[in-house]
C-alpha cells in the first residue's frame, strides 16, 4: 500500500509546492517568468523528494527536513487558503490575500519547525 501511495503523494506535493512558489513569486516579485519557473521547479522537486523520503522513513538531513517541511506545509496552507475563499464565496476579492499574507508564512514557520523536530527525533532514535 505504501508503495502505491509514495508516487501519488509525492506528485501531489510537487504540484502543490510548484503552485505555491510560482504564485508567490509572481505576486510578490518582479522576477522574469523563466527565473520564477526554474526556481519553482527546483523547490517543487525538493518538496517531492522530501515527501518521498518522509513516507519511506529514511533518515533525512536537518537542513533538508526544515526546508522540505517549510515548503510542503507552506504550500498546503497557501493552496487551501488561496483557493478556498474562491470556492466558498466567489464574490470576495480579498479572500486569497489571507493565503498570501497569513497562511503561507504561518505554514512555512510551522513546517520548518516540524521538519526540525522530525530530523531531531530521527537523530535521537539512531543514537539510542
Amino acid at each position: 500500500m505504501i508503495q502505491i501511495l509514495k508516487p501519488i503523494v509525492s506528485l501531489l506535493m510537487f504540484l502543490t509546492v510548484l503552485f505555491f512558489v510560482n504564485t508567490m513569486l509572481t505576486i510578490t516579485t518582479s522576477f522574469s517568468v523563466w527565473f520564477s519557473t526554474i526556481f519553482s521547479l527546483i523547490c517543487a522537486s525538493l518538496g517531492a523528494w522530501f515527501t518521498w523520503e518522509l513516507i519511506s522513513g529514511e533518515k533525512i538531513n536537518t537542513l533538508i527536513a526544515v526546508i522540505g517541511g517549510a515548503l510542503i506545509l507552506g504550500g498546503l496552507f497557501f493552496t487551501v487558503s488561496f483557493l478556498g475563499p474562491m470556492v466558498i464565496a466567489k464574490d470576495t476579492s480579498q479572500g486569497p490575500m489571507i493565503g498570501v499574507f497569513i497562511a503561507a508564512p504561518l505554514g512555512m514557520i510551522l513546517g520548518g519547525m516540524g521538519g526540525y523536530v522530525h530530523a531531531s527525533r530521527q537523530r535521537m532514535e539512531t543514537e539510542d
